[in-house]
C-alpha cells in the first residue's frame, strides 16, 4: 500500500534481517528493537513476532509514542493484558494507536454481513466453524511461545463476534473433547459459547480432527427472518431477504484493508480502527474459554 514506506526491519538474525529489508526496499535492518523505538523517522511498528512476545514490545513500543499493529494475540495471559490496558487508563487522550490484527472483521464479507444486520430488531445466533487442521502439539503455536491455538487463532472469531454484535460479552462457557491418544489435545478441539448484553449468542467449533479437504472456516448468522452463510471468505450467501451476496474466486480475509484502515487512523486521527474495548474483550474471551478448557 502506498500510504506506507519501511524505515527499518527487525529481526533477530542479521542475515534475515538484512534479506527482508533488501527484500521490501527499507533503510535499514537491525537485530536490536531499541535502535527502532529510538529512530525518530518511525512512527509506526508492526509487532509479527512469535506470540509471547507480543504484549511486551507493544508496550515498549506505545510508551516510546509509536502507533502498534501487532498481530494477533494482543497478549497470552491477563496479567499481559491488564500491563497495557493500565497504559491507556494514564496514558491521556494523545496516546498512540493500538491495533491488533483482527484481520477478519476488515474482510468485505464481514463488512457485507454487518451492512445487514447493523439494524436489526433482534438478536443473533451466530455459528461458527473452524477445521482448524493438525498441528503437532510439540509446535510452538502449541508451546508457552505461541499460547495454544485458542488464544493464538480463535481470538479471531472472539473479536468478529464483538464486531457483529457490538456488545459486551456476559457469559463464556467451553467443552473439550477427552482425547484418547496422545496424538490430539482438548487445546485444540473444544466449543465454546459466548452470550452478549444484546440477547445475541454465538458459538464456536474449533478443531483439529477434521480434514483439509474440507472448507476451514464456515459461519451462519440467523437473525430477523434471515439466514447469512459464509464460506472460507470465498462466498456469503443470503436468504430470506433480497440483498446480494459475495463470491470471489481466492480468499479475502481482509489484510489489506486492515493496513489501510491503520494508516487512515494515523493520518486522520477520529476513531480507532477497532475499539481498545473489543480488542481487550475478545482476548479476555479467549483467556476465559481457555480456563474452561483446562477445567
Amino acid at each position: 500500500t502506498e500510504d506506507y514506506h519501511i524505515q527499518a526491519i527487525v529481526s533477530r538474525t542479521g542475515h534475515n534481517a538484512n534479506a527482508t529489508a533488501e527484500q521490501f526496499k527499507a533503510n535499514y535492518a537491525s537485530t536490536d528493537y531499541q535502535q527502532v523505538l529510538n529512530d525518530k523517522e518511525v512512527d509506526a511498528v508492526l509487532i509479527t513476532t512469535r506470540h509471547n512476545l507480543h504484549a511486551e514490545m507493544t508496550l515498549q513500543a506505545l510508551k516510546a509514542g509509536k502507533q502498534v499493529l501487532v498481530e494477533k494475540p494482543l497478549a497470552i495471559n491477563q496479567n499481559e493484558l491488564q500491563q497495557i490496558i493500565a497504559f491507556y487508563e494514564n496514558a491521556g487522550s494523545s496516546a498512540p494507536i493500538l491495533l491488533t490484527g483482527f484481520n477478519r472483521r476488515f474482510s468485505p464479507y464481514a463488512r457485507r454481513i454487518q451492512d445487514l444486520i447493523k439494524h436489526r430488531s433482534n438478536p443473533m445466533i451466530l455459528n461458527y466453524r473452524m477445521n482448524a487442521g493438525y498441528i503437532p502439539l510439540d509446535y510452538w503455536v502449541q508451546t508457552e511461545e505461541g499460547g495454544g491455538r485458542n488464544i493464538g487463532e480463535a481470538c479471531h472469531i472472539y473479536d468478529l463476534f464483538t464486531y457483529f454484535t457490538n456488545s459486551k460479552v456476559i457469559k463464556v462457557t467451553a467443552h473439550a473433547i477427552i482425547p484418547k491418544t496422545n496424538h490430539y489435545s482438548r487445546h485444540d478441539n473444544f466449543v465454546a459459547t459466548m452470550h452478549f448484553e444484546d440477547g445475541s449468542v454465538a458459538t464456536l467449533t474449533y478443531t483439529a480432527l477434521g480434514n483439509n479437504k474440507y472448507p476451514k472456516e464456515q459461519m451462519e448468522i440467523y437473525v430477523d427472518g434471515k439466514v447469512l452463510m459464509m464460506n472460507d471468505y470465498k462466498s456469503l450467501n443470503i436468504v430470506g431477504v433480497k440483498a446480494k451476496g459475495i463470491q470471489s474466486k481466492t480468499m479475502d480475509k481482509g489484510q489489506k484493508q486492515e493496513l489501510e484502515m491503520f494508516a487512515k487512523a494515523i493520518k486522520q486521527g477520529g476513531e480507532w480502527a477497532i475499539p481498545l474495548w473489543q480488542q481487550v474483550q475478545a482476548m479476555e474471551i479467549a483467556f476465559e474459554v481457555e480456563a474452561k478448557i483446562n477445567e
